[in-house]
């Protein structure tokens, strides 16, 4: 059986639909899975997203309440006459005040000097803001402000004199140890982070923390989305190594801020990726298992279809060698009987009649004693051709044995088989050649011929009254049909 007509199988292909049905089915279950865990990060960055958000307010508000406690006293004194601890003892934090120059009018930690501040990032930020009196925050960069001071994150808001000019700066600031001390309690997976971002780009704090410079992500496609509503949650590649991740961020409250959690897309799905291997494996397995069943279960149908073929055809060829003679293929005695027996039959029915034409060779026997078997097997299927291509198509030559055959003339007239017999005396004249030589100068041919009903009703006496009239035939001179014709009696 050759392969396409195992794989276009009636069972290879319901196999077939079977796999795929189950291979479409885990392939969406692993899909709705994908999407889950997907769905279940985005929700979960968000959250966290919206946690560090709120809880950064907090402290940036609490700060930011004792810049404006200082602020509010400094614009409404004339400045000759403060009384410095005083003005800061209003408030606990660490403040800064600077003049319209960025330098240190004083500050709580007494005995250490502060160091000019004008060019930094958040002063320069109040010096540039678009109009005088505008109450905005400004955060710096991560800095020391005092020599040999810790690296914080500046807040600034400016205080403007009795004329509304921009008079200075009140300057708070938080330790990055104290965020990263705060951030240090989130669980971060592999390729995870989370930022602080000024609202003009540049990235504040990033932890955990890496040998990467802290950069700007002003112009990028990310930052463009940050920035475009106040919270939010999409997939893209990242701006600084180019991996794919799940991108949560939302707006500080009342702050230039925006905090944003970034988790890598293949760390959500790891624990899917091996599922959808093992799964996927299994799946692969299970389908290939079942299309090697379904081809097993073929083979095994093929081989008992060829087997019950095989039967078949032996059977055919048994019953066609219980019918047929072996050497010419002609129907021996056993279906002539039978072909007459319908003949009959049909011919009683419809009022016919029907011929039998009984031959046997004359001189057959000077043939094998002086040529041999095999020129007398040479004779004998030259006759049966003869007798073959004078025969209608309803007419049954048949072989009897040795050198007699029989003609069956079903719905024939006398003056048919007349002319029956005439074509096969001229047709076995013809020469029959065996090594040169033409054997038929050897041989002859005699028959005799009985006819339905009148020289009989059935087989065996159709048979007998057609061999007595060749017998006649050979005893008025061979080579010639004679009818039979029943004995008068004395």
């Amino acid at each position: 059986m050759s392969l396409v007509r195992y794989l276009t199988h009636r069972l290879v292909l319901l196999s077939l639909l079977v796999s795929l049905g189950i291979a479409g089915l885990l392939a969406r279950n692993l899909w709705v899975v994908h999407e889950n865990a997907l769905a279940s990060a985005e929700l979960a960055n968000r959250n966290l997203s919206h946690t560090l958000a709120v809880g950064l307010q907090w402290v940036l508000a609490e700060v930011d309440h004792d810049i404006l406690q200082v602020r509010n006293v400094l614009q409404h004194r004339d400045h000759k006459t403060w009384d410095m601890h005083a003005v800061l003892a209003l408030s606990g934090s660490e403040l800064l005040v600077l003049d319209e120059y960025g330098d240190g009018v004083r500050d709580m930690v007494l005995g250490k000097s502060t160091q000019p501040l004008g060019q930094r990032d958040f002063f320069q930020a109040l010096l540039q803001a678009p109009q005088a009196g505008v109450a905005a925050v400004a955060i710096g960069s991560p800095q020391a402000l005092l020599e040999n001071g810790p690296q914080v994150l500046p807040i600034a808001r400016a205080w403007y004199g009795k004329n509304g000019h921009f008079a200075g700066a009140v300057v708070a600031s938080v330790p990055i140890a104290r965020l990263e001390q705060w951030l240090s309690g989130m669980e971060m997976g592999a390729g995870s982070a989370i930022n602080i971002i000024r609202r003009d780009g540049q990235v504040l704090l990033r932890f955990p923390q890496s040998d990467a410079p802290l950069r700007s992500l002003a112009g990028s496609a990310n930052f463009q989305r940050y920035i475009a509503q106040p919270v939010g949650v999409f997939v893209a590649p990242s701006v600084r190594d180019g991996i794919t991740r799940i991108h949560s961020f939302e707006h500080v409250a009342q702050m230039p801020l925006l905090v944003n959690v970034v988790q890598a897309k293949a760390t959500v799905l790891h624990s899917w990726y091996r599922t959808a291997w093992s799964l996927g494996s299994f799946s692969v397995l299970l389908v290939l298992g079942n299309l090697g069943l379904a081809l097993l279960f073929t083979r095994e149908l093929e081989r008992r279809r060829r087997a019950q073929q095989a039967l078949r055809t032996e059977k055919n060829r048994m019953q066609h060698m219980a019918l047929h003679d072996a050497l010419t293929g002609l129907p021996n005695r056993l279906l002539l009987k039978d072909r007459v027996e319908q003949a009959m039959a049909a011919a009683q029915r419809d009022g016919g009649t029907v011929g039998l034409l009984y031959l046997d060779l004359d001189g057959f026997k000077q043939v094998n004693d002086r040529w041999g078997h095999e020129a007398g097997d040479c004779v004998l299927l030259h006759i049966a051709q003869q007798l073959q291509q004078v025969a209608r198509g309803t007419d049954t030559v048949c072989r009897l044995g040795g050198d007699e055959f029989v003609l069956l003339l079903p719905e024939c007239t006398l003056v048919d088989v007349q002319q029956i017999a005439t074509r096969v005396l001229a047709a076995c004249a013809a020469p029959c050649w065996w090594h040169g030589e033409d054997l038929q100068q050897v041989y002859s041919i005699s028959g005799g011929v009985s006819m339905f009903p009148e020289h009989g009703t059935n087989f065996s006496d159709l048979l007998r009254h057609a061999d007595s009239a060749l017998y006649q035939a050979k005893e008025a001179g061979r080579g010639q049909v004679v009818y039979y014709q029943a004995a008068v009696s004395p």
